[in-house]
């Protein structure tokens, strides 16, 4: 039992030891510190709220790719019964989304899911298209659901 003890208390002593002896080394940024510190040049984020609606619309680059996604969702009473806030109430929706000259639409009216979403994401060549670099400062979502329409501006958070 003493031998079992001792044996603890010298490795104890020799982990102590070694780790104290060992000078600092200087902290050096990793490439994916730098990466992370770049990547705010890789990201757009837009947000925008309607009365009915809110909308974010996304875009990353990564490596030789643009990514890009388009985020719809209808604002409820989250405190109305279930019935009040289903989704077959709304019917399906239709959306254009203009970024300056350019707009993506809708081919046809869509169905929502879950809590009352949409949602749709596409990839282009980033060496054919740079969409970050040409970006403004707000674009425009414009959701038609049922007989109504509803224009929401979305802003550039960063």
């Amino acid at each position: 039992m003493k031998r079992l003890i001792t044996f603890y208390v010298l490795a104890l002593f020799l982990i102590v030891t070694v780790g104290c002896a060992k000078e600092d080394t200087p902290v050096t940024k990793s490439k994916v510190d730098t990466e992370n510190e770049n990547s705010h040049k890789n990201q757009l984020f837009y947000f925008g709220e309607g009365e009915h609606w809110f909308g974010t619309y996304t875009i990353s680059k990564v490596k030789s790719s643009n990514f890009d996604s388009l985020y719809i969702q209808y604002i409820t009473d989250r405190n109305a019964s279930v019935d009040e806030q289903t989704s077959p109430k709304i019917g399906k929706i239709e959306y254009v989304l203009t970024i300056g000259d350019e707009s993506k639409k809708s081919s046809f009216p869509l169905a929502l899911k879950g809590i009352g979403n949409y949602h749709t994401a596409s990839e282009v060549n980033a060496k054919i298209y740079d969409r970050i670099s040409d970006a403004p400062d707000e674009i425009t979502l414009e959701v038609k659901w049922l007989n109504h329409k509803e224009t929401i501006k979305l802003t550039k958070q960063n």
